[in-house]
């Protein structure tokens, strides 16, 4: 199945619930920099900051909660070999630059399934992060930037981009990783 069509086909029943509620949906995990053997941590008990979303319709906050399968989604039936990048819609806002500080929404995935492993929601709604190596996964690192503010991407993540062979909360060692992210704000370098 080409790639428009899986995402469109996995995304296509929430497309509208985010469209309509500007919530955007993906997963971001920090990576603890105190060693080589850097153990990443799960966002909330990170340094990054968050703020409250008061928006109780969004669709991570009501329909992807842990656990849960993204209706419709096409898992993928081989492993990943390059971090694919897709625009579900493109934003009119800002550009995200390299390094650049976002605030965003997200729903994390497990690429091969469509099961959620984490949602901006349960953290209390947006956060915010710098766009740097060693404080993010690399896939986050190379696929925000070229995002537009209001902007929703579609981010599969190879394990080597991701967390490789480190098994982190409910992801398993050597798992690609699927990320439904929009921008709600930047601060560019």
């Amino acid at each position: 199945m080409a790639k428009k069509e899986r995402l469109f086909a996995g995304f296509g029943a929430a497309l509208f619930l985010v469209t309509s509620s500007a919530l955007t949906i993906g997963v971001i995990m920090t990576l603890s920099s105190s060693s080589n053997n850097s153990q990443p941590t799960n966002i909330s008990n990170s340094t990054q900051t968050t703020s409250k979303s008061t928006n109780s319709n969004s669709i991570a906050a009501q329909y992807f909660k842990d656990g849960t399968v993204i209706p419709g989604y096409k898992p993928q039936t081989s492993p990943l070999s390059s971090l694919e990048v897709a625009d579900i819609s493109k934003g009119t806002g800002t550009t995200v630059k390299p390094g650049a500080t976002v605030k965003v929404d997200y729903v994390g995935f497990l690429a091969d399934t469509g099961q959620v492993f984490d949602t901006s929601a349960a953290h209390g709604g947006p956060v915010s992060l710098q766009l740097k190596q060693g404080s993010l996964i690399t896939g986050w690192v190379e696929g925000i930037p070229g995002m537009k503010v209001g902007g929703t991407r579609e981010l599969l993540i190879p394990a080597a981009l991701g967390y490789g062979a480190q098994k982190v909360n409910s992801i398993p060692a050597n798992s690609d990783l699927g990320f439904y992210v929009q921008v709600d704000s930047v601060q560019n370098p």
